[in-house]
């Protein structure tokens, strides 16, 4: 966010340039952010996280009808993923191809999209029937290592008051947030599927090479702590990569 001299106490406020409006901005989006940042701590599952990371940025930042689309690995196409409506749940199997309304030009353009006001933007699909058409609209993309993941849009609550642009910046650093949780989730998720591969090579090898199957065969006991070993905290099977 933009830094601004301080006023003194006999100032107008606010001032022509209207820096006390955006002073008192950035202390709301600096809580904001806070308040994302504990969200995505908390939990490596993205399904249980992300609808609130919208919650907050609904309750707290003053930026509604929150919405995050993911890649497809398969199409190639952005499908949605969560929809924070307060006023109640909404439909979420819409899809994005490259170019499609102004979610599709970020899949095939990633950049940060701002609209000062909806209506005025004939591109605009709104396939989910929750955008005000009179309220600006704000689209960035959520990157992993460089390579586009998803998206993340929001709708200011107010009309606009010629602080988008900060508000815009502030959805960028809520998105570089999560991509960041994404791929330490990634990474986390890889690390655990190669321990249990490496787990079931070293089983194979060794009944393969001592004949443990019979040797353990005789007590129950005995294959109960075989097959369950150190690593009886992880699953039996791998785990999906895929942490949306």
């Amino acid at each position: 966010m933009r830094e601004h001299p301080i006023q003194s106490l006999n100032s107008e406020c606010p001032p022509p340039g209207g820096y006390c409006r955006t002073h008192e901005l950035n202390i709301l989006l600096l809580a904001a952010l806070y308040a994302v940042s504990r969200v995505l701590s908390r939990s490596l599952a993205f399904s249980e996280t992300l609808r609130d990371v919208l919650r907050v940025l609904h309750d707290e930042a003053g930026l509604t009808r929150g919405l995050i689309s993911v890649v497809d690995p398969e199409s190639g196409k952005l499908n949605i993923h969560t929809i924070y409506n307060p006023d109640g749940p909404d439909a979420d199997d819409a899809q994005y191809g490259p170019g499609e309304g102004i979610i599709g030009q970020i899949l095939e353009k990633p950049r940060t999209i701002k609209l000062a006001r909806v209506a005025d933007e004939p591109s605009f699909l709104n396939r989910q029937g929750v955008y005000q058409p009179e309220l600006p609209f704000i689209a960035v993309p959520i990157k992993v290592g460089g390579n586009l993941q998803g998206v993340l849009a929001v709708q200011p609550e107010h009309p606009e008051d010629g602080l988008l642009e900060e508000r815009a910046e502030f959805v960028e650093m809520v998105a570089n947030l999560i991509g960041q949780s994404l791929r330490l989730s990634l990474d986390v998720a890889q690390e655990k599927s190669t321990l249990l591969e490496e787990r079931d090579l070293l089983r194979r090898t060794v009944r393969h090479q001592f004949g443990f199957d019979s040797m353990v065969g005789r007590s129950a006991v005995m294959r109960r702590v075989f097959d369950q070993g150190p690593t009886r905290s992880f699953a039996t099977s791998a785990p999906s990569t895929e942490p949306w």
